[in-house]
């Protein structure tokens, strides 16, 4: 397994630099886009239009105002307990404290039982996804054409992270989340205002702050997870998060169908 520890950022200064392989939005779901997550392990779609420009934008806003909310207040907005895609109990949907690493917002497809810090957070919400979803959901049949997928398990969710915590998945004290590859199908994440989001490029061999390079809440970064390259070889994208001395909020889907998880990850 290919494990390359944290050492110094790579950080083109040039937003817009050629390095990262980018796509327009209205061409991702092709085999174009497909071919990208070949060779790359990920790409970042561009032009995805004012309309969820403003959603993401609004769904960030209305989150930061509820990050910012009391610890009582924001309990209030706990919900039940969801099943992940093996059936078994996982996190509360809404919202929840992960010790000092971070705090979360979480929805999962379905939604019973869900809670909302907001109507417009709701409304923004459910739009973001139906789009991200539908992108998904294409490079996936392309990537297994004709595979079944059985229950949708999919979620989004709104991480934000303090300037005093850390240290998800391993991680040291430069970084937010440590070195990893999702358990999922396909993962579509916004670009964050706030850069710190670095993938392993295997086409070019090397860590890339991608973030660094591309538009905040105007462009979108799309990667393979492990459920996917179990099922299809494709490469399941490594990526860390790290430190910027700075509060940092990030949304993101991840596409979770059943029928993948069956029998376990290959890997």
């Amino acid at each position: 397994m290919l494990h390359i520890a944290p050492t110094k950022r790579y950080t083109v200064l040039e937003r817009g630099a050629s390095v990262v392989p980018r796509l327009p939005l209205e061409d991702a779901a092709s085999t174009k886009g497909l071919g990208l997550l070949k060779r790359h392990g990920y790409f970042v779609a561009t032009e995805i239009g004012a309309a969820l420009e403003d959603d993401v934008a609004t769904i960030e806003t209305e989150l930061d105002r509820f990050f910012a909310k009391s610890t009582e207040r924001k309990e209030k907005c706990m919900g039940t307990v969801y099943a992940n895609e093996r059936g078994l109990p996982m996190f509360c949907r809404g919202y929840e404290r992960q010790q000092n690493v971070r705090e979360c917002f979480r929805v999962p497809v379905n939604e019973a039982g869900q809670p909302w810090p907001s109507s417009q957070t709701k409304v923004c919400w459910r739009r973001v996804i139906t789009r991200f979803q539908a992108l998904a959901d294409v490079l996936l049949d392309l990537a297994a054409p004709g595979h079944d997928k059985g229950e949708d398990f999919s979620l989004a969710y709104c991480f934000r992270y303090g300037e005093n915590d850390g240290g998800a998945n391993g991680g040291s004290d430069n970084t937010l989340v440590g070195e990893h590859a999702d358990v999922s199908l396909v993962v579509v994440e916004p670009v964050s205002r706030v850069a710190g989001l670095e993938v392993y490029d295997l086409c070019l061999k090397r860590w890339v702050c991608v973030e660094a390079v591309c538009l905040p809440g105007k462009e979108l970064v799309v990667f393979v997870g492990k459920a996917l390259a179990s099922k299809t070889g494709l490469p399941a994208l490594r990526h860390r998060v790290v430190k910027s001395h700075r509060a940092r909020t990030s949304f993101l889907f991840e596409q979770k169908y059943a029928a993948f998880f069956e029998g376990g990850l290959q890997h």
